[in-house]
């Protein structure tokens, strides 16, 4: 056979392959293209060179873009039957068709998790009764009021009926669930400073059936120096949840300032449960023991029933030893209160709240809304765990 530069065996001359309307095959050659012609030999022959030649299938071509007869009758020589009876194509026989193959990839998965994660998906179980959770961290930039939103809107989306106190004065809490927080609208200033019931300022959150938010204005920012000289300052946010009617509410989130101040020595008091975000960064591990310490003031002395029941790792980069490092001495330390969810670092969380939502409305396919969805039902499913350091 005459060598080539394209390596399939035409003719010097020929080097785009045989003329315009030709049925020839490729002269003899040492490859297995130069069978004589008719031969069941060269019919697998050619047929196994057009699978090697892949993408190059088209010099096969001629001058019209159809196959030539003879390599028509080579493929349908290794044409392959199924269990029913019918002859696969050359398209079934190089990609076969896997059952459940589109669901696996990255595409389908978000897809999916977003079709659910709208719908509502299955409900989860309800508490007995209403849990009270404060959550605290006196770092900043932890993922207090992330973590406080996505877990009460994921709640709400599975048949729980949430209440979020926003208890910051940067009122964040209160933005990313779109309620007015502004001067001059009624927030928890008026149910901590002037003792208004906490009915009279809260909010239902659009776009949940059961969601709803007792919102925290740039006022409070002045609570912290006018409740010092107040009776029981310390217990003025327990004595408002007292007084409101949780019959109808299986959680209430209270969203801590970056803080050990008055306020969240309050949402110590008024609540039993404590969720502490941590994240998977060394700066996150040294603020914990005062917070921890605190936590243990306040059982001792103003609310004997404080626990930390659960720790939720936040900002978790993978790519990193020191975010395994990290997730690995808060696993080893706290034991069984730490979820296995664990929160990615997810530009779709941080978002989310630019546009007033959480991120499970925002965008509930992504990886971010997922880990926090996960973290919601192990959160409603597992029990209580008993108080950590």
């Amino acid at each position: 056979m005459a060598e080539s530069a394209r390596g399939v065996g035409w003719p010097r001359d020929a080097s785009k392959g045989p003329a315009s309307g030709s049925r020839t095959r490729p002269v003899d050659g040492p490859n297995g293209l130069g069978w004589p012609d008719g031969s069941a030999e060269s019919e697998a022959a050619d047929a196994l060179a057009l699978v090697t030649l892949g993408s190059g299938f088209a010099a096969w071509a001629d001058g019209d873009g159809q196959v030539p007869y003879r390599l028509q009758r080579a493929l349908a020589a290794v044409s392959r039957e199924t269990d029913a009876g019918t002859v696969e194509s050359e398209d079934q026989v190089a990609t076969p068709v896997v059952p459940g193959s589109a669901a696996d990839t990255p595409i389908a998965r978000a897809a999916r998790a977003a079709v659910v994660a709208r719908s509502g998906g299955e409900l989860w179980p309800r508490p007995r009764e209403c849990r009270v959770i404060t959550i605290a961290n006196q770092k900043g930039g932890v993922g207090k009021t992330t973590t406080a939103v996505n877990l009460a809107a994921s709640l709400a989306m599975h048949g729980a009926r949430v209440l979020v106190v926003d208890l910051d004065p940067q009122g964040n809490a209160s933005t990313a669930l779109d309620i007015e927080h502004h001067a001059g609208i009624a927030s928890v200033y008026e149910v901590l400073v002037e003792g208004q019931p906490l009915a009279s300022v809260v909010k239902k959150v659009a776009g949940f059936q059961q969601l709803y938010c007792a919102p925290a204005a740039i006022d409070l920012a002045g609570a912290e120096i006018e409740l010092v000289p107040m009776v029981a300052r310390e217990s003025r946010l327990a004595r408002a949840l007292g007084g409101y009617d949780a019959s109808s509410l299986d959680y209430i989130f209270i969203d801590c300032p970056p803080s050990l101040g008055l306020l969240t020595v309050n949402a110590l008091v008024a609540a039993p449960e404590v969720l502490i975000p941590i994240q998977c960064e060394y700066y996150a591990l040294e603020g914990l023991e005062q917070l921890l310490r605190t936590v243990e003031l306040v059982r001792s002395h103003l609310n004997p029933v404080l626990t930390v029941t659960t720790i939720v790792l936040t900002m978790y980069d993978g790519r990193t030893r020191l975010a395994s490092q990290v997730a690995d001495e808060v696993r080893e330390h706290f034991g069984a209160a730490v979820l296995g969810s664990v929160i990615p670092r997810s530009v779709r969380v941080s978002e989310a709240p630019s546009y007033g939502q959480s991120v499970m409305t925002y965008d509930p396919g992504s990886s971010g809304a997922q880990a926090y969805l996960e973290a919601a039902r192990e959160l409603a499913l597992r029990d209580v765990q008993s108080p950590v350091g």
